[in-house]
């Protein structure tokens, strides 16, 4: 018989859905079964020989042990093509009982009486679990028991004195025969009932544990892929108040105590490497006596901070599974090292807020410095200064743009290193500069600034002028930042026209 593999095996406890499923799958099983009892049929030959050898069946004969054993090899030969090609066949189970009973027949008719045998049939039909071929088996059992028994009557009448005619013998046996398939008709069928009910409780069972295992395996594989994209994955379970890591691949169990610690044995590695100023706000989410609290109700909580060996990194818990009323009890956390991200963000925001001729600060970052000063005040020695650079439009019509940017360069290196610490410089436009200061002594850095700039000179370019306004907010208390940046513009367009005037430069090549 083909021995079923470990996987057919499995497919059979886990793929069955329902009891009709079952019964099929059951069926091509049992029509295995009885393909092998088929085949041991073929060995009832050499048993009769055997028995004719030491005088046991003294009116069989050797040709009658060949005619079975021949007999039946073909039976068992058919019966493996049915069952091979239609595994599931009921005709293949019918086949295999009537294929028997046609034995028994046989084997009465020729005078070799193993009489408990003919229920062996109707018992071996039970393991089909489908009541419908026990009850088969039982009728055709009957009916050849009934024309064996009818066949022999008469010899089995001449030989015993205990009947007067055949047909004496024939009512007597078959009355026993009735009996005995009544007995096995009722016992039979509460076999059946009782497999039924047995089989469809444990297969109800067992759709439940395959349901549950299957969603548990499907949970296990996300945390196990979960494992290649973080760099550590703990599994924290709060109804047992365990901890298990995923992924140093040990999956040993650590229990949590919250009256000792309260925080994973994760945690209390991850500290010793977490930058001081971020220790504080690390510990605290990272406290699991309060988790439930925030994690309640949300899919996921997670903090950013740095770590001083490797950098930027998140820390991240994951609601894995709740109680209704969204109070979590199995939870992910996961860390995962962001420090490229970090960086890539930092570069970007840098890009965003930043000119890439001059790499001073755009225009978009000053509108989000000063956005703070119209909800907050200005402070005492708070100077807008608007700059602009005298003759660019001159320099570039004349000498091209390679000399404009070089006035544009050399315009943004004066002002940030006259500047210094005391504010911050951006390039507003084409050739406009807006200066954000603090300081009382503002005609210092004034000083500076020209000074810086009138002792430069360039590849292009033998000087450079600029025009500067000032405006202070301790000269201007009532003003807001609007209304002060206003007055700057104006005090430096005064200045560029004194410029023009005092020089008598053209603005622009005629």
């Amino acid at each position: 018989m083909e021995r079923m593999s470990f996987s057919e095996i499995k497919k059979h406890i886990i793929g069955i859905n329902s009891y009709e499923a079952f019964l099929r799958d059951n069926r091509k099983l049992v029509n295995r079964y009885l393909n092998t009892v088929l085949w041991f049929c073929i060995l009832t030959g050499p048993a009769i020989a055997a028995g004719i050898y030491f005088g046991v069946f003294a009116e069989a004969t050797y040709f009658t042990c060949l005619a079975v054993s021949s007999c039946m090899l073909l039976l068992a030969l058919i019966h493996q093509l049915l069952i091979t090609k239609w595994p599931y066949s009921e005709f293949a189970g019918y086949y295999a009982i009537v294929s028997m009973e046609l034995l028994l027949m046989f084997m009465v008719y020729k005078h070799i009486h193993i009489h408990i045998t003919w229920f062996f049939i109707p018992l071996l039909s039970i393991l089909f679990s489908e009541p419908i071929m026990f009850y088969f088996s039982l009728i055709t059992n009957y009916l050849a028991m009934l024309i064996s028994t009818w066949l022999i009557a008469p010899h089995n009448a001449s030989i015993n004195s205990d009947f007067n005619t055949p047909f004496e013998y024939f009512k007597n046996t078959m009355l026993g025969y009735t009996i005995e398939t009544i007995i096995m008709l009722v016992g039979g069928l509460t076999i059946t009932r009782i497999l039924y009910d047995y089989f469809t409780v444990l297969l109800t069972k067992n759709k439940e544990v395959s349901d549950y295992a299957e969603r548990l395996n499907e949970q296990m594989s996300i945390l196990f892929s979960m494992t290649e994209i973080y760099d550590n994955v703990n599994l924290i379970d709060l109804k047992s108040m365990k901890e298990m890591s995923l992924s140093d691949q040990s999956y040993n169990y650590h229990d949590l105590d919250f009256e000792k610690h309260a925080h994973t044995v994760m945690n209390h590695k991850i500290k010793k490497h977490v930058s001081p100023e971020h220790l504080d706000a690390f510990l605290e989410f990272t406290n699991l006596r309060t988790l439930e609290k925030r994690l309640t109700g949300k899919r996921f909580i997670y903090g950013e901070f740095v770590n001083v060996d490797t950098g930027w990194f998140r820390a991240q818990y994951i609601n894995a599974e709740s109680y209704e009323n969204g109070i979590p009890y199995l939870v992910v956390y996961t860390v995962q090292n962001i420090n490229m991200d970090k960086n890539r963000e930092e570069h970007l925001i840098r890009i965003s807020l930043t000119d890439e001729l001059t790499q001073l600060f755009n225009r978009r970052s000053l509108d989000n410095d000063l956005a703070r000063y119209k909800d907050e005040p200005l402070e005492d020695d708070f100077v807008i200064a608007s700059i602009d650079i005298n003759r660019l439009k001159y320099t570039n019509d004349t000498f091209g743009h390679d000399a404009g940017d070089e006035l544009i360069q050399a315009a943004a290196e004066c002002i940030s290193s006259a500047l210094g610490t005391f504010g911050k410089v951006y390039r507003t436009g084409g050739d406009e500069f807006t200066a954000v200061i603090h300081s009382y002594n503002i005609s210092e850095i004034d000083k500076k600034i020209k000074k810086a700039a009138s002792s430069w000179k360039g590849n292009y370019n033998n000087s450079l002028a600029l025009s500067i306004g000032y405006a202070a907010h301790r000269d201007y208390p009532g003003d807001t930042i609007d209304e002060l940046k206003k007055k700057a513009d104006s005090r430096m367009y005064d200045e560029k026209s004194k410029f023009y005037q005092e020089t008598g430069l053209e603005r622009r090549r005629r």
